[in-house]
């Protein structure tokens, strides 16, 4: 009988070492499982946090430059408006522009209005004036309506954007081939100046 009894109690010590295993994993999972939860908690919480701080650095960075922008608009509009009370071939400028009907930045200028006198390379063609009936297309009725609208040379017409070529088409009234003269002046500056 002892022969018996010792399969059937190793068998049931194994049984019992295999139950305890098992239970003990169980509860380590729950354990486990606690933690988890927890840490995830605490992540989730952290993240939330993170996100709020960026939310509201981002928003301050935007009022800022926000701020900055118009204050450096303003103090450019004051500077034109010296400039402009200083010099009366840019003070001239404003109002014939202005009547053209020209695409205006948020502050009421021409895009591309600059006081002629600070923009370095070019500055020595900008107060002179060209011959813009080089140009085909342009004689001596167009340079003048040109020039009433602070068009002088021949770097004022290469720089046309094509807002200003479609306000201009627009504004003049006529068939003209507006790219091909901000073309044909382009290559004018280039031979004259350089």
């Amino acid at each position: 009988m002892m022969d018996v009894l010792t399969p059937i109690v190793v068998l049931g010590l194994m049984l019992a070492a295999l139950a305890g295993f098992v239970v003990g994993w169980w509860i380590r999972g729950r354990q486990i499982s606690g933690r988890e939860l927890t840490l995830k908690r605490r992540f989730d919480n952290r993240l939330s946090a993170i996100e709020e701080d960026a939310r509201r650095v981002l928003e301050r960075a935007r009022l800022e430059s926000e701020a900055a922008r118009r204050k450096v608009e303003a103090e450019r509009d004051s500077l034109y408006t010296r400039l402009s009370k200083l010099d009366p071939e840019v003070g001239g400028l404003v109002a014939p522009v202005r009547r053209a009907g020209l695409p205006r930045t948020r502050a009421g200028r021409r895009r591309n209005a600059r006081p002629l006198a600070t923009e370095g390379v070019g500055a020595r063609a900008a107060r002179e004036s060209d011959d813009l009936t080089r140009i085909k297309g342009i004689g001596p009725t167009f340079e003048a309506r040109l020039n009433e609208m602070g068009y002088r040379t021949y770097l004022d017409l290469a720089r046309w954007t094509s807002e200003d070529l479609e306000a201009l088409g627009r504004g003049l009234g006529a068939r003209i081939r507006l790219e091909e003269w901000s073309e044909r002046a382009a290559e004018l500056h280039r031979r004259k100046y350089g």
